[in-house]
């Protein structure tokens, strides 16, 4: 079924972007360890999307709002590109960086547009978005192997059966021919 297929690429899509999405974390982690980050983006963006919130609230928001990005990013890398292998997909993450960061974020008033802002937080992101790139890059060329490994088995076993019916057939006429 046509729909069975969309919802399975939509759901791939989105366990992709997650995946990804906990990959480009662990490098913001490590770039707030290390003093390079003071407040990560997405906790400036709930904090200022939702002003009001206990600090409690604005991490879990965080948290949340990052994961829901990252997936829905993920789907449209499946839907839009067909999920391309990792060169393509990490310009496509440097694509959703500076339509962030120099689009809607700035404006939302969260952080600064990136060419203004701290070097320091713009190196982390930059990297961080190679990290999510090359996650659903690796990942979107796992699936189409196994896809072809997947094609090529479906072909041999039609190519296996095809072979037993014309054995099976070639035996029917040599009985029928038989004096």
């Amino acid at each position: 079924m046509r729909g069975d297929g969309e919802v399975r690429e939509v759901v791939t899509g989105a366990a992709t972007g997650v995946v990804a999405t906990l990959a480009m974390s662990a490098v913001l982690a490590l770039a707030a360890r290390h003093g390079l980050l003071k407040e990560p983006p997405p906790r400036a963006i709930v904090r200022t999307a939702l002003p009001g919130l206990s600090e409690e609230a604005v991490d879990v928001g965080a948290i949340l709002a990052h994961l829901g990005y990252g997936s829905a990013a993920g789907v449209a890398h499946r839907a839009l590109l067909g999920g391309p292998g990792p060169a393509a997909s990490v310009l496509y993450a440097l694509g959703l960086y500076a339509g962030s960061y120099e689009g809607w974020v700035p404006l939302l008033g969260a952080l600064p547009p990136a060419h203004l802002d701290d070097r320091a937080r713009q190196a982390s992101m930059i990297a961080g978005h190679v990290v999510y790139g090359a996650v659903l890059g690796v990942l979107a060329a796992r699936r189409r192997r196994a896809a072809r490994v997947a094609i090529r088995a479906a072909w041999d076993a039609r190519m296996r059966q095809e072979s037993r019916r014309e054995q099976a057939d070639a035996a029917r006429r040599a009985v029928a021919d038989a004096p």
